[in-house]
Protein backbone atom coordinates (compact mmCIF):
# COMPACT_ATOMS: atom_id res chain seq x y z
CA UNK A 1 0.00 0.00 0.00
CA UNK A 2 1.33 3.53 -0.90
CA UNK A 3 0.91 4.30 3.07
CA UNK A 4 0.66 8.31 3.51
CA UNK A 5 3.20 10.03 5.96
CA UNK A 6 1.93 10.80 9.77
CA UNK A 7 2.07 14.63 7.88
CA UNK A 8 -0.30 13.20 4.88
CA UNK A 9 -2.57 11.45 7.63
CA UNK A 10 -3.16 14.05 9.62
CA UNK A 11 -3.83 16.25 6.72
CA UNK A 12 -6.08 13.54 5.18
CA UNK A 13 -7.72 13.12 8.78
CA UNK A 14 -8.72 16.83 9.28
CA UNK A 15 -10.63 16.69 5.30
CA UNK A 16 -11.98 13.82 6.21
CA UNK A 17 -13.99 15.16 9.31
CA UNK A 18 -14.75 18.47 8.08
CA UNK A 19 -16.10 17.01 4.81
CA UNK A 20 -17.84 13.85 6.80
CA UNK A 21 -16.85 12.04 3.58
CA UNK A 22 -18.14 8.40 4.48
CA UNK A 23 -15.14 6.64 3.22
CA UNK A 24 -11.59 7.53 1.89
CA UNK A 25 -9.54 5.56 -0.71
CA UNK A 26 -6.01 4.65 -1.45
CA UNK A 27 -3.81 3.23 -3.99
CA UNK A 28 -3.27 -0.69 -4.21
CA UNK A 29 0.45 -0.56 -4.69
CA UNK A 30 3.84 1.36 -3.04
CA UNK A 31 5.83 4.32 -3.79
CA UNK A 32 8.40 4.24 -1.60
CA UNK A 33 11.41 1.18 -0.40
CA UNK A 34 13.72 0.90 2.22
CA UNK A 35 16.19 3.55 1.00
CA UNK A 36 14.23 5.71 -2.04
CA UNK A 37 10.80 7.42 -3.09
CA UNK A 38 10.28 6.12 -6.38
CA UNK A 39 7.88 8.89 -7.80
CA UNK A 40 5.65 6.17 -8.89
CA UNK A 41 3.22 3.42 -7.81
CA UNK A 42 4.42 0.40 -8.35
CA UNK A 43 2.44 -3.00 -7.88
CA UNK A 44 2.44 -4.74 -5.05
CA UNK A 45 4.15 -8.05 -4.03
CA UNK A 46 0.87 -10.28 -5.09
CA UNK A 47 1.59 -13.17 -2.32
CA UNK A 48 0.18 -14.09 0.74
CA UNK A 49 2.67 -12.24 2.29
CA UNK A 50 1.44 -9.08 0.40
CA UNK A 51 -1.73 -9.52 1.65
CA UNK A 52 -0.68 -9.35 4.96
CA UNK A 53 1.21 -6.30 4.46
CA UNK A 54 -1.62 -4.43 2.56
CA UNK A 55 -3.99 -5.12 4.92
CA UNK A 56 -1.45 -3.88 8.44
CA UNK A 57 -1.54 -0.59 6.03
CA UNK A 58 -5.06 -0.53 5.24
CA UNK A 59 -6.04 -1.10 9.12
CA UNK A 60 -3.75 1.93 9.53
CA UNK A 61 -4.81 4.39 7.44
CA UNK A 62 -8.38 3.69 8.39
CA UNK A 63 -7.19 3.96 12.67
CA UNK A 64 -6.56 7.76 11.32
CA UNK A 65 -8.94 8.65 9.73
CA UNK A 66 -11.85 7.01 11.31
CA UNK A 67 -13.47 6.22 8.36
CA UNK A 68 -13.53 2.99 6.24
CA UNK A 69 -11.13 2.57 3.17
CA UNK A 70 -11.29 1.73 -0.29
CA UNK A 71 -8.67 0.38 -2.26
CA UNK A 72 -8.19 1.60 -5.85
CA UNK A 73 -7.22 -1.22 -8.73
CA UNK A 74 -3.85 -0.34 -9.68
CA UNK A 75 -2.25 -0.46 -13.23
CA UNK A 76 0.47 -3.30 -13.46
CA UNK A 77 2.50 -2.72 -16.60
CA UNK A 78 5.06 -5.65 -15.48
CA UNK A 79 4.41 -9.52 -16.76
CA UNK A 80 2.62 -11.81 -14.73
CA UNK A 81 4.92 -13.67 -12.23
CA UNK A 82 4.40 -17.80 -11.95
CA UNK A 83 4.82 -17.01 -7.62
CA UNK A 84 2.26 -14.68 -7.30
CA UNK A 85 -1.64 -14.58 -7.01
CA UNK A 86 -3.95 -13.96 -10.24
CA UNK A 87 -4.86 -9.95 -9.65
CA UNK A 88 -8.60 -10.34 -9.21
CA UNK A 89 -7.73 -13.38 -6.57
CA UNK A 90 -5.43 -11.31 -4.47
CA UNK A 91 -7.60 -8.36 -4.51
CA UNK A 92 -10.71 -10.48 -3.69
CA UNK A 93 -8.27 -11.90 -0.78
CA UNK A 94 -7.43 -8.63 0.56
CA UNK A 95 -10.66 -7.39 0.56
CA UNK A 96 -11.87 -10.18 2.69
CA UNK A 97 -8.79 -9.78 5.13
CA UNK A 98 -8.78 -6.15 5.54
CA UNK A 99 -12.67 -6.21 5.46
CA UNK A 100 -12.39 -2.86 3.47
CA UNK A 101 -14.10 -1.63 0.30
CA UNK A 102 -12.89 -1.47 -3.42
CA UNK A 103 -12.44 1.62 -5.85
CA UNK A 104 -12.66 -0.12 -8.70
CA UNK A 105 -10.75 1.84 -11.21
CA UNK A 106 -11.87 -0.02 -14.99
CA UNK A 107 -9.38 1.94 -17.00
CA UNK A 108 -6.95 0.29 -14.98
CA UNK A 109 -8.41 -2.95 -15.44
CA UNK A 110 -8.55 -2.62 -18.52
CA UNK A 111 -4.92 -1.42 -19.32
CA UNK A 112 -3.87 -4.39 -17.39
CA UNK A 113 -6.03 -6.85 -19.82
CA UNK A 114 -4.43 -4.93 -22.67
CA UNK A 115 -0.90 -5.36 -21.62
CA UNK A 116 -1.08 -8.83 -21.00
CA UNK A 117 -2.30 -9.53 -17.69
CA UNK A 118 -5.54 -11.21 -16.52
CA UNK A 119 -8.73 -9.94 -18.29
CA UNK A 120 -11.35 -8.10 -17.31
CA UNK A 121 -13.69 -10.07 -17.21
CA UNK A 122 -12.18 -12.94 -15.53
CA UNK A 123 -10.85 -9.79 -12.77
CA UNK A 124 -14.25 -8.73 -11.67
CA UNK A 125 -15.65 -12.52 -11.86
CA UNK A 126 -13.39 -13.08 -8.69
CA UNK A 127 -14.77 -9.78 -6.58
CA UNK A 128 -17.13 -8.98 -4.20
CA UNK A 129 -19.26 -7.13 -5.98
CA UNK A 130 -21.10 -5.39 -3.61
CA UNK A 131 -18.04 -4.05 -1.62
CA UNK A 132 -17.54 -1.61 -5.12
CA UNK A 133 -18.14 1.64 -3.91
CA UNK A 134 -16.73 3.67 -6.65
CA UNK A 135 -15.86 3.07 -10.27
CA UNK A 136 -13.05 5.66 -12.07
CA UNK A 137 -13.29 5.46 -16.15
CA UNK A 138 -10.66 7.18 -18.24
CA UNK A 139 -8.93 7.51 -21.61
CA UNK A 140 -5.60 6.04 -22.72
CA UNK A 141 -3.31 6.07 -25.81
CA UNK A 142 -0.75 3.29 -26.88
CA UNK A 143 3.09 3.57 -26.64
CA UNK A 144 5.84 1.21 -27.25
CA UNK A 145 3.53 -1.64 -27.15
CA UNK A 146 1.67 -0.87 -24.15
CA UNK A 147 -1.59 0.87 -23.39
CA UNK A 148 -1.07 3.33 -21.08
CA UNK A 149 -3.18 4.44 -18.01
CA UNK A 150 -2.87 8.54 -18.72
CA UNK A 151 -5.87 9.58 -18.57
CA UNK A 152 -5.51 11.61 -22.03
CA UNK A 153 -9.38 11.49 -23.25
CA UNK A 154 -12.29 10.11 -24.23
CA UNK A 155 -13.06 6.28 -22.88
CA UNK A 156 -12.96 3.48 -24.81
CA UNK A 157 -15.82 2.30 -26.11
CA UNK A 158 -14.57 -1.62 -25.28
CA UNK A 159 -14.60 -0.23 -21.58
CA UNK A 160 -17.70 1.97 -21.85
CA UNK A 161 -19.43 -1.68 -22.77
CA UNK A 162 -17.51 -3.23 -19.74
CA UNK A 163 -18.83 -0.15 -17.43
CA UNK A 164 -22.70 -0.71 -18.89
CA UNK A 165 -22.44 -4.75 -18.06
CA UNK A 166 -20.74 -4.14 -14.45
CA UNK A 167 -22.80 -1.10 -13.13
CA UNK A 168 -26.28 -2.85 -12.32
CA UNK A 169 -23.94 -5.39 -10.56
CA UNK A 170 -22.95 -2.91 -7.96
CA UNK A 171 -25.35 -2.39 -5.28
CA UNK A 172 -23.62 -0.18 -2.85
CA UNK A 173 -21.78 1.97 -5.85
CA UNK A 174 -21.41 5.66 -4.70
CA UNK A 175 -19.71 7.45 -7.48
CA UNK A 176 -18.56 7.19 -10.65
CA UNK A 177 -15.87 9.56 -11.87
CA UNK A 178 -14.23 10.21 -15.49
CA UNK A 179 -10.86 11.35 -14.95
CA UNK A 180 -8.05 13.43 -17.37
CA UNK A 181 -5.27 15.03 -16.48
CA UNK A 182 -5.31 19.06 -17.17
CA UNK A 183 -2.40 19.12 -19.36
CA UNK A 184 -4.57 17.14 -21.95
CA UNK A 185 -7.97 19.64 -21.43
CA UNK A 186 -6.56 22.09 -24.20
CA UNK A 187 -7.03 19.43 -27.12
CA UNK A 188 -9.38 17.05 -25.66
CA UNK A 189 -11.87 19.97 -25.19
CA UNK A 190 -15.02 21.20 -22.99
CA UNK A 191 -17.20 19.50 -25.53
CA UNK A 192 -15.13 16.54 -24.96
CA UNK A 193 -15.60 16.69 -21.17
CA UNK A 194 -19.27 16.97 -21.64
CA UNK A 195 -19.39 14.31 -23.66
CA UNK A 196 -17.74 11.25 -20.92
CA UNK A 197 -20.47 13.59 -18.84
CA UNK A 198 -23.32 12.01 -20.32
CA UNK A 199 -21.94 8.72 -20.50
CA UNK A 200 -21.21 8.92 -16.76
CA UNK A 201 -25.05 9.97 -16.29
CA UNK A 202 -26.50 6.93 -18.99
CA UNK A 203 -24.51 5.07 -16.60
CA UNK A 204 -25.82 5.97 -13.15
CA UNK A 205 -28.87 5.56 -14.19
CA UNK A 206 -27.98 1.75 -14.32
CA UNK A 207 -27.72 1.64 -10.56
CA UNK A 208 -29.52 -0.75 -8.86
CA UNK A 209 -28.89 -0.05 -5.35
CA UNK A 210 -29.33 -2.41 -2.79
CA UNK A 211 -29.47 -2.27 1.36
CA UNK A 212 -27.72 -5.63 2.06
CA UNK A 213 -24.56 -6.39 2.15
CA UNK A 214 -23.22 -9.81 2.17
CA UNK A 215 -20.84 -11.48 4.10
CA UNK A 216 -17.25 -11.67 2.69
CA UNK A 217 -15.80 -15.03 2.04
CA UNK A 218 -12.27 -15.94 1.51
CA UNK A 219 -11.57 -17.40 -1.69
CA UNK A 220 -8.55 -19.24 -0.85
CA UNK A 221 -6.38 -18.49 -2.94
CA UNK A 222 -3.63 -20.98 -4.98
CA UNK A 223 -1.03 -20.85 -2.60
CA UNK A 224 1.80 -19.70 -4.42
CA UNK A 225 5.84 -21.47 -4.72
CA UNK A 226 8.80 -19.56 -2.96
CA UNK A 227 10.00 -16.42 -4.26
CA UNK A 228 11.08 -13.32 -2.71
CA UNK A 229 9.32 -11.51 0.18
CA UNK A 230 7.48 -8.41 0.27
CA UNK A 231 10.53 -6.39 1.50
CA UNK A 232 12.71 -7.94 -0.61
CA UNK A 233 10.14 -7.34 -4.04
CA UNK A 234 9.86 -3.64 -2.85
CA UNK A 235 13.45 -2.59 -2.75
CA UNK A 236 14.49 -4.70 -6.09
CA UNK A 237 11.25 -3.08 -8.06
CA UNK A 238 11.97 0.27 -6.14
CA UNK A 239 15.81 0.28 -6.98
CA UNK A 240 15.42 -0.98 -10.39
CA UNK A 241 12.24 1.45 -11.02
CA UNK A 242 14.96 4.83 -10.33
CA UNK A 243 17.82 3.09 -12.22
CA UNK A 244 20.01 2.11 -10.03
CA UNK A 245 22.70 -0.43 -10.29
CA UNK A 246 22.15 -4.11 -10.46
CA UNK A 247 22.85 -5.77 -6.90
CA UNK A 248 20.89 -9.52 -6.34
CA UNK A 249 19.10 -12.10 -8.53
CA UNK A 250 15.72 -10.36 -8.22
CA UNK A 251 16.90 -7.31 -9.65
CA UNK A 252 18.09 -9.47 -13.19
CA UNK A 253 14.80 -10.55 -13.12
CA UNK A 254 13.34 -7.33 -12.95
CA UNK A 255 15.71 -5.31 -15.73
CA UNK A 256 14.48 -8.20 -18.02
CA UNK A 257 10.90 -7.45 -17.65
CA UNK A 258 9.98 -5.16 -21.12
CA UNK A 259 7.39 -3.15 -18.46
CA UNK A 260 10.94 -1.85 -16.21
CA UNK A 261 11.64 0.39 -19.14
CA UNK A 262 8.26 2.20 -19.23
CA UNK A 263 8.11 2.61 -15.95
CA UNK A 264 11.28 4.48 -15.74
CA UNK A 265 10.35 6.72 -18.66
CA UNK A 266 7.03 7.15 -16.92
CA UNK A 267 9.27 8.27 -13.82
CA UNK A 268 11.21 10.59 -15.45
CA UNK A 269 8.29 12.20 -17.25
CA UNK A 270 6.82 12.88 -14.31
CA UNK A 271 9.81 14.08 -12.52
CA UNK A 272 10.03 16.45 -15.62
CA UNK A 273 6.71 18.37 -15.13
CA UNK A 274 7.27 18.59 -11.60
CA UNK A 275 10.73 20.64 -12.28
CA UNK A 276 8.73 22.63 -15.08
CA UNK A 277 5.33 23.35 -13.42
CA UNK A 278 7.01 24.29 -9.92
CA UNK A 279 9.59 26.60 -12.28
CA UNK A 280 7.51 27.68 -14.81
CA UNK A 281 9.59 30.78 -15.86
CA UNK A 282 13.29 29.04 -15.41
CA UNK A 283 12.68 26.06 -16.72
CA UNK A 284 10.72 27.91 -19.92
CA UNK A 285 13.66 30.38 -19.86
CA UNK A 286 16.09 27.24 -20.29
CA UNK A 287 14.49 25.56 -23.07
CA UNK A 288 14.38 28.57 -25.14
CA UNK A 289 18.30 29.45 -24.33
CA UNK A 290 19.46 25.91 -24.43
CA UNK A 291 17.22 23.93 -26.72
CA UNK A 292 14.93 21.40 -24.98
CA UNK A 293 17.37 18.55 -26.13
CA UNK A 294 19.97 20.29 -23.54
CA UNK A 295 17.22 20.57 -20.92
CA UNK A 296 16.24 17.15 -20.81
CA UNK A 297 19.75 16.31 -21.03
CA UNK A 298 20.01 18.22 -17.77
CA UNK A 299 17.22 16.49 -16.56
CA UNK A 300 18.79 12.67 -17.08
CA UNK A 301 21.89 13.96 -15.71
CA UNK A 302 20.16 15.15 -12.45
CA UNK A 303 18.09 11.88 -12.82
CA UNK A 304 21.14 9.47 -13.01
CA UNK A 305 22.80 11.24 -9.41
CA UNK A 306 19.65 11.81 -7.77
CA UNK A 307 16.72 9.81 -6.56
CA UNK A 308 13.14 10.97 -6.96
CA UNK A 309 11.88 13.48 -4.23
CA UNK A 310 8.51 13.20 -2.63
CA UNK A 311 7.27 16.87 -3.46
CA UNK A 312 7.26 18.77 -6.49
CA UNK A 313 8.42 21.89 -4.76
CA UNK A 314 11.50 20.00 -2.88
CA UNK A 315 11.88 17.70 -6.63
CA UNK A 316 12.20 21.32 -8.67
CA UNK A 317 14.27 23.15 -6.13
CA UNK A 318 17.45 19.81 -6.19
CA UNK A 319 17.43 20.27 -9.44
CA UNK A 320 18.25 23.81 -9.82
CA UNK A 321 20.03 23.74 -6.44
CA UNK A 322 22.27 21.40 -8.55
CA UNK A 323 22.20 23.32 -11.32
CA UNK A 324 23.75 26.71 -9.48
CA UNK A 325 25.79 24.11 -7.88
CA UNK A 326 27.43 22.87 -11.23
CA UNK A 327 27.86 26.75 -12.07
CA UNK A 328 25.26 27.54 -14.97
CA UNK A 329 25.73 30.56 -16.12
CA UNK A 330 23.17 32.23 -18.25
CA UNK A 331 22.11 35.82 -18.13
CA UNK A 332 19.04 35.90 -16.52
CA UNK A 333 18.81 32.37 -14.87
CA UNK A 334 19.81 33.35 -11.14
CA UNK A 335 17.76 35.92 -11.14
CA UNK A 336 14.49 34.19 -12.73
CA UNK A 337 15.14 31.51 -10.34
CA UNK A 338 14.91 33.81 -7.36
CA UNK A 339 11.97 35.78 -8.36
CA UNK A 340 10.11 32.24 -8.54
CA UNK A 341 11.42 31.01 -5.50
CA UNK A 342 10.32 34.44 -3.94
CA UNK A 343 6.99 34.09 -5.70
CA UNK A 344 6.14 30.81 -4.40
CA UNK A 345 7.41 31.44 -0.76
CA UNK A 346 5.20 34.67 -0.42
CA UNK A 347 2.38 32.37 -1.15
CA UNK A 348 3.13 29.63 1.12
CA UNK A 349 3.78 32.12 4.14
CA UNK A 350 2.33 35.73 2.89
CA UNK A 351 5.16 37.42 3.81
CA UNK A 352 5.74 40.55 1.30
CA UNK A 353 9.05 40.25 -0.43
CA UNK A 354 10.97 42.45 -2.41
CA UNK A 355 13.72 41.47 -5.49
CA UNK A 356 16.26 43.41 -6.77
CA UNK A 357 17.49 43.62 -10.42
CA UNK A 358 20.25 44.89 -12.66
CA UNK A 359 17.94 45.87 -15.47
CA UNK A 360 14.42 45.66 -16.38
CA UNK A 361 12.93 42.88 -15.67
CA UNK A 362 9.83 43.19 -18.09
CA UNK A 363 10.81 42.68 -21.40
CA UNK A 364 12.08 39.37 -20.64
CA UNK A 365 8.66 38.72 -18.35
CA UNK A 366 6.87 39.81 -21.47
CA UNK A 367 8.89 37.76 -23.73
CA UNK A 368 8.45 34.54 -21.56
CA UNK A 369 4.92 34.92 -21.26
CA UNK A 370 4.72 34.77 -25.26
CA UNK A 371 6.75 31.81 -25.47
CA UNK A 372 10.15 32.95 -26.90
CA UNK A 373 13.38 34.92 -25.49
CA UNK A 374 13.54 38.63 -25.79
CA UNK A 375 14.61 40.56 -28.71
CA UNK A 376 15.59 43.98 -27.06
CA UNK A 377 18.44 44.63 -24.75
CA UNK A 378 16.87 45.06 -21.13
CA UNK A 379 17.67 48.88 -19.84
CA UNK A 380 20.23 48.96 -17.49
CA UNK A 381 19.64 50.16 -13.48
CA UNK A 382 17.93 49.01 -10.23
CA UNK A 383 15.18 47.62 -10.15
CA UNK A 384 12.88 46.47 -7.46
CA UNK A 385 9.83 43.90 -8.16
CA UNK A 386 7.63 43.88 -5.15
CA UNK A 387 5.90 40.40 -4.07
CA UNK A 388 2.32 40.71 -2.15
CA UNK A 389 -0.08 37.97 -0.76
CA UNK A 390 -2.97 39.62 -1.60
CA UNK A 391 -4.82 39.99 -4.80
CA UNK A 392 -3.21 38.86 -8.35
CA UNK A 393 0.50 39.83 -8.08
CA UNK A 394 1.33 42.27 -10.89
CA UNK A 395 4.37 44.33 -11.77
CA UNK A 396 4.16 46.88 -13.43
CA UNK A 397 0.50 46.48 -15.47
CA UNK A 398 1.92 42.35 -16.10
CA UNK A 399 -0.16 39.97 -14.44
CA UNK A 400 2.72 37.53 -12.58
CA UNK A 401 -0.51 34.37 -12.47
CA UNK A 402 -0.77 34.88 -17.13
CA UNK A 403 3.46 35.03 -17.14
CA UNK A 404 3.89 32.17 -15.48
CA UNK A 405 1.23 30.10 -17.12
CA UNK A 406 1.90 26.73 -16.63
CA UNK A 407 4.12 25.54 -19.53
CA UNK A 408 2.83 22.29 -21.75
CA UNK A 409 4.85 19.89 -21.21
CA UNK A 410 3.34 16.43 -19.83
Amino acid sequence: MAVPTGQHLRLLAETTKRYRAPYASEHLAFNQASDVFTGFFLPPRQTHGGIEACSRAIRRIEDALGVPLAIETGVNYLRPRGDEIPDGDFLAELVHVADCGILLDLHNVYCNERNGRQSVEEFLAHLPLDRVWEIHLAGGFELKGFWLDAHSGAIPDPLLAIAREVVPNLPNLKAIIFEIFSSFLPVFGLDGVRDQMEHLRSLWALRRPSSTQSALRSVAPVLTGLGPDVREWEDALGSMAVGRALRTPLDHELIDDPGLPLIRALIEQFRASMVVGVYRLTSRFLMLALTPDVFTALLQDFWSRCAPHQYAATEADAFYSDLEARGLNLPWFRKLLEFERASLLTIIDSQTRTICFDADPLPILRALADGHLPTEIPQQGKYEVELTPDGPLTVSGINIAEVTRTFPFH
